[in-house]
């Protein structure tokens, strides 16, 4: 059985709700949702916003206007958004959303009533950056009704009017996939469920960009202080200061790109090939050391020795760290 309005204790501040539902209880009002983006501009890492603009769509049937309008020959005509009854939509993922166009609907002689409305602005979404610079992201639109549950209401995707412009402006991301979904949403201080519609846009990181300008420069570094091993242990000051210049080079390097993420518990996987780096150019550090005593202990040729393992590991260790990181 539908849960009557008049039994709520709403923690937020509902629309007015004089106006009862088109349908009388127990059926369900079925509300028709299309959202139709006409741009993606900027995907902000740090903030974890994204600015959009789109066209957002609703349609449902008032048996009210139906009933009034059947016997007549007018043409659709306009209300005011507050005049008639409305699903009371909050966008709850927004963030400084704009609206351009009348709070309207329009109302044909069959009783459908449709709404339409443009926004533009930031909305909040949540970003998993653990493949970065390999990553795929899902842009939310988060729909929720706080003035009805999934008894009373039920939002069903138009796919006519769902879509995205192909002409969109967002950089560095490729747009893979549309979906949408409805779904109760529980609000715990009310201990009640709402109607919600989701609308996601899935967009996957152009990554050539950031291979020349990540993992590239660390190879670099890397295959440097790999020389190490290629000159005589005798050549002291030579092989402490390559290791030390490309350890420093790296720490540099890190805390460069980190400015562009946000500060997170977990390490991504450009975090993952400059911190097995790290290790890497210290090995090197703590060979050149070594490699230096046992000289100067009479132990030449195991020094060599040691230099010939390692020329050759720290490059292999390299690439399969890069390939571990970033496709597995």
């Amino acid at each position: 059985m539908a849960v009557t309005q008049d039994k709520k204790k709403h923690w937020f501040i509902p629309h007015d709700q004089a106006i009862p539902r088109p349908n009388d209880d127990p059926e369900i009002t079925q509300i028709l949702v299309g959202i139709y983006t006409l741009d993606l501009a900027k995907i902000n890492e740090v903030e974890q916003t994204v600015y959009i603009d789109f066209y957002l769509g609703l349609r449902w049937y008032d048996s009210r206007f139906d009933s009034a309008l059947s016997n007549t020959n007018l043409s659709p005509y306009q209300r005011k958004l507050e005049e008639v009854w409305q699903p009371n939509l909050h966008i709850i993922n927004q963030r400084n959303l704009d609206k351009e166009l009348d709070e309207i609907v329009h109302i044909n002689s069959q009783g459908i009533v449709t709404y339409r409305q443009r926004y533009y602005g930031k909305l909040a979404t949540s970003l998993d950056l653990r493949r970065f610079p390999f990553d795929e992201q899902t842009i939310k639109i988060e729909l929720i009704s706080f003035s009805y549950s999934p008894e009373e209401i039920h939002f069903v995707e138009a796919e006519e009017l769902n879509g995205i412009s192909s002409e969109i402006s967002l950089v560095n991301w490729s747009i893979i996939g549309l979906s949408s979904h409805s779904h109760a949403h529980y609000l715990q201080p009310e201990q009640q469920d709402y109607a919600r519609f989701d609308y996601e846009i899935k967009v996957k990181r152009h990554s050539s960009f950031y291979a020349w300008r990540v993992l590239f420069p660390v190879a670099l570094i890397v295959f440097m202080s790999d020389l190490v091993f290629w000159l005589e242990p005798t050549q002291i000051i030579p092989q402490i200061t390559l290791a030390t210049a490309m350890m420093v080079s790296l720490i540099t390097y890190q805390f460069i790109l980190r400015q562009e993420l946000p500060k997170m518990n977990y390490l991504t996987a450009e975090d993952k090939v400059i911190v097995g780096s790290m290790l890497l150019v210290f090995i090197a550090l703590v060979e050149s050391v070594t490699s230096i005593n046992l000289v100067a202990g009479g132990y030449r040729e195991l020094a060599l020795s040691l230099d010939d393992i390692l020329k050759w590991l720290v490059p292999v260790v390299f690439m399969g760290l890069a390939a571990f990181a970033f496709w597995v």
